[in-house]
């Protein structure tokens, strides 16, 4: 059994990527323990989202990931220390999360077996041992390591509290009008179509009356002007707005196409129709979008998948009940 008092630290810095798939492992989480203060350590890239999610009481910016910034190291392991922590789930499990353990216990901790660590580090009380574990979708990896820790039920990852926290939005177009999101954020190891092929998605789309949306973390204006010279309707939103804005605009879009990055894992999450790219440097069996509104193509590199695939994809009909932007805002 899970307790429900006390402190919890859950551990989520891998970035967007990683951040949107947990949701469901969060709410379940905070479902399993109503009466604890629960803590988010989380990466700077999703801590203002996290903020306004309904699962954690305060969250933590974890700065140390980036490099050995001592001051920001020695803060975070005074902060991490001055806390009493009745149970941490670590839903990374990675090296950075042995960094963590040992900032908040040291090198040899004297009693390895009491400390209650849902995670994969070896020794903790509630250690996730299973063989199988690498061979499993994130997804199921977090629901057999919150299982192990007492709780038996992962809810699947829900964006429905973000329509309260965004107040106003304004845009260059009408989100009534048919548009597609173009997510161009680079996947694993730097992976992305060339300039010249989204220029030709954006063509293709034109031809079928859906203006492109250019959506990323910073803006690409090499994307954006081939774009743009191939469509004019082409509108480049990079580098604007926050993610709830960006989930307001997947539950209005026709759909959303790019590659195994953090925003198509948000928009899949959305329940926007979305087409994700895939090459050899990720395994959708392990880390993709899942959802029955969900495309995955795959080749042995981004610049086999042809375009006019994408497009009948993206295109081929949109599932019930895809648009569900609040009333107000179109």
């Amino acid at each position: 059994m899970t307790p429900e008092a006390g402190t919890i630290l859950v551990i989520s810095a891998g970035g967007l990527g990683r951040f949107v798939p947990a949701l469901g492992a969060m709410a379940s989480i905070r479902a399993s323990h109503t009466g604890a203060q629960i803590i988010l350590l989380t990466a700077p890239e999703t801590a203002g989202f996290a903020a306004t999610a309904p699962y954690f009481d305060d969250v933590w910016t974890d700065h140390t990931a980036a490099g050995w910034d001592i001051p920001h190291i020695l803060n975070l392991r005074r902060r991490l220390r001055a806390t009493p922590f009745t149970r941490v789930y670590d839903l990374d499990c990675d090296g950075h999360s042995l960094f963590l353990f040992r900032l908040m216990h040291g090198i040899f901790p004297k009693d390895r077996a009491a400390i209650a660590w849902s995670g994969t580090l070896p020794g903790t009380q509630l250690s996730h041992t299973d063989p199988r574990r690498e061979a499993m979708h994130l997804a199921d990896r977090w629901a057999a390591q919150l299982k192990a820790a007492g709780i038996p039920a992962t809810m699947r990852p829900d964006l429905s509290w973000v329509a309260r926290h965004v107040k106003s939005f304004t845009l260059p177009f009408r989100m009534t009008d048919p548009f597609v999101l173009v997510a161009a954020s680079p996947g694993p190891d730097g992976t992305n179509w060339t300039p010249a092929r989204y220029a030709e998605l954006a063509t293709a789309l034109g031809a079928e009356g859906q203006r492109p949306v250019l959506l990323d973390h910073r803006p690409r204006p090499d994307i954006a002007e081939h774009m743009a010279a191939h469509n004019p309707a082409c509108i480049d939103l990079s580098g604007k707005g926050n993610l709830n804005e960006l989930i307001l605009l997947a539950w209005a879009a026709t759909a959303a196409v790019g590659p195994d990055n953090g925003i198509m894992h948000l928009v899949a999450v959305a329940g926007c129709k979305s087409v994700v790219l895939f090459d050899q440097s990720s395994d959708p069996a392990l880390v993709g979008q899942r959802g029955s509104a969900v495309t995955i193509l795959r080749r042995l590199r981004l610049a086999d998948i042809p375009v006019g695939e994408v497009i009948a994809a993206a295109l081929k009909g949109r599932p019930a009940g895809t648009s569900r932007v609040p009333r107000g805002f179109i």
